[in-house]
């Protein structure tokens, strides 16, 4: 009885979840469109090719995406992905959402992930319990000396629920005051981990040496093989900390080559062809890309609870990859890089929708 409860519980709150996000992408879209100035006309081919694709699923996806989605190439994809239905079906369908933040928790990855190179850890808190990179409970005091006793650049961020660089400082050792950190530990409270900062690439520095650039990898395990549906680089902002767009960064996508393409996208949503420092994205190739991609394989495998990972990555001085860290609500990237699943949109809706009308039949 008690299991059965749960079960109808969990199900509530992910057709909560779902609903939001779907009203959500709705309301963003219709927005985005208004400034696009109603995006690519394509009536003609929304009634001839994108309603006939989804028609053998009884789905009709509304026009609106595919002015958004088409509206670079002026050509029509009808397998583009609508955002309301990636992200308040498909990603709960693929991805375990209950178990979303525990798989993301940052104090974890040297636990699910010993053999993949990630920032030295310097000292982490887990509710409330301080820990040792060794993952031995130690005092606040213990921790607080661990980071004191650090000799190089370091950083404090929140273990859970620290996506776009949100409350992420920066230290180095002539500047770290043991009132400051001790301050620091306190307002954060709990689940914070404090790591070294990378030291990257030179390839993949030059496009901005103060913020640490790396590649956003999303990958798909289905059918018992990863495969990896879009790669982005993402650079920030001069002097900035942070590779994100929104605080004045680029994202540009990534060739299976590892080459960056011709453009990258900034906050204005304006594709360019160089960063501020005039440096052009085509010129640019992420060094050791294939061992980058070869390690995201390696580690999705491990993840099966989430079928859709966006993992961000980057290339340390070495020439090796390091995992940052993931995301199991990835974008879909589709207005950088295509529609989201490419070559296996048909087997994942056949899947998706055979299963939905599986367990329609079965209530």
């Amino acid at each position: 009885m008690r299991s059965g409860f749960r079960k109808q519980w969990d199900d509530l709150n992910l057709k909560i979840e779902s609903a939001f996000r779907m009203r959500k992408y709705r309301k963003n879209a219709k927005i985005r469109l208004k400034r696009m100035n109603g995006g690519f006309n394509c009536d003609k081919e929304y009634k001839e090719i994108i309603v006939p694709y989804w028609r053998k699923y009884g789905y009709k996806p509304a026009k609106y995406w595919y002015q958004i989605f088409c509206d670079a190439d002026q050509e029509v994809d009808p397998r583009y992905i609508p955002d309301d239905l990636y992200y308040g079906e498909l990603i709960p369908y693929f991805s375990n959402s209950q178990f979303r933040r525990f798989g993301e928790d940052k104090c974890y990855h040297d636990v699910w992930f010993p053999d993949i190179k990630r920032p030295q850890t310097i000292c982490k808190n887990i509710a409330g319990v301080y820990y040792s990179p060794e993952m031995e409970p130690i005092s606040f005091d213990e921790a607080i000396a661990l980071v004191l006793a650090f000799e190089d650049e370091c950083l404090i961020k929140p273990s859970i629920d620290s996506g776009e660089g949100r409350l992420i400082s920066f230290f180095s050792p002539d500047t770290m005051e043991k009132s400051e950190i001790e301050k620091l530990f306190k307002e954060m409270g709990a689940n914070f981990i404090f790591q070294a900062a990378v030291k990257q690439h030179p390839d993949i520095a030059k496009l901005n040496p103060s913020s640490l650039n790396t590649i956003r990898v999303v990958s798909f395990f289905f059918e018992r093989e990863v495969y990896i549906l879009s790669c982005i680089f993402r650079v920030g902002a001069p002097n900035a900390k942070v590779d994100n767009v929104g605080a004045g960064g680029y994202a540009c996508p990534v060739q299976m080559d590892g080459h960056l393409q011709t453009k990258a996208v900034n906050r204005k949503a304006e594709w360019v062809e160089e960063n501020s420092a005039g440096i052009r994205f085509d010129d640019v190739v992420v060094p050791e890309f294939d061992k980058v991609i070869e390690t995201v394989q390696f580690a999705h495998k491990r993840l099966a609870h989430f079928k859709l990972i966006g993992w961000d990555m980057t290339v340390d001085i070495h020439g090796e990859p390091v995992m940052i860290e993931y995301n199991t609500c990835p974008g879909a990237n589709q207005i950088s890089c295509g529609p989201t699943f490419g070559e296996l949109t048909d087997r994942v809706l056949d899947e998706f929708f055979n299963q939905k009308t599986l367990s329609t039949a079965q209530n």
